[in-house]
């Protein structure tokens, strides 16, 4: 009875071991230029990397708001989009088509994705993305992604606006892992000086 009360105990305890032992890899600037700061990181079920970029503008939150809610004129302003279209929309959710250039030899990527706002009490507003890849039937000689999702949280400072665009997908299509983290800051940069200058319009 002793042998399994105190094998009962080890299980308990040494179950815990792996998540301290192997904590989540921590974010690593990529680049920080022009009040951009862009940060990745290694994600352990994935070969490809996230992204999280901040950056603080004169802004409100309804204004940002109103401009990502406007999927029609994506193309303007974020960073690689050929086509957007807002599919659906909900009450504070709605459904929007993108499709993202892929340079040369790789073809075009797309994806559907419910873009959910949710606003708290002391101002803040976050924007959860999540990709629906099954929500409509594959284009020809566009790949859909199988995987992408992620937030953007705006942040009141003041008058300010703290803005954190987090990200994470997969390709797909054999793309080189090590091709598209090379480049992976690119996309939220343009993305961030895209809305930057849509705001001082």
């Amino acid at each position: 009875m002793k042998i399994v009360k105190v094998r009962t105990l080890l299980i308990s305890i040494f179950g815990f071991i792996p998540i301290a032992a192997y904590p989540q890899n921590s974010w690593e600037i990529d680049r920080d230029k022009e009040g951009i700061i862009v940060y990745t990181r290694v994600e352990e079920d994935s070969d490809f990397k996230s992204f999280k970029a901040v950056m603080i503008v004169h802004s409100s939150a309804d204004k940002i708001v109103e401009i990502l809610k406007n999927a029609d004129d994506y193309t303007k302003w974020y960073g690689y989009t050929k086509a957007s279209k807002m599919l659906r929309q909900e009450h504070d959710v709605q459904y929007n088509y993108v499709e993202t250039i892929f340079p040369w030899p790789y073809t075009n990527r797309d994806m559907v994705y419910r873009m959910a706002i949710n606003k708290s009490m002391d101002g803040a507003v976050k924007i959860v993305l999540e990709g629906l890849p099954d929500y409509i039937p594959e284009k020809k000689g566009i790949v859909r992604m199988r995987k992408a999702g992620g937030s953007i949280l705006l942040k009141p400072i003041g008058e300010k606006i703290e803005v954190t665009y987090e990200f994470h997908s997969e390709p797909g299509d054999h793309i080189p892992s090590w091709l598209a983290n090379k480049s992976i800051a690119e996309l939220p940069f343009r993305t961030f000086l895209g809305l930057r200058k849509m705001l001082r319009e």
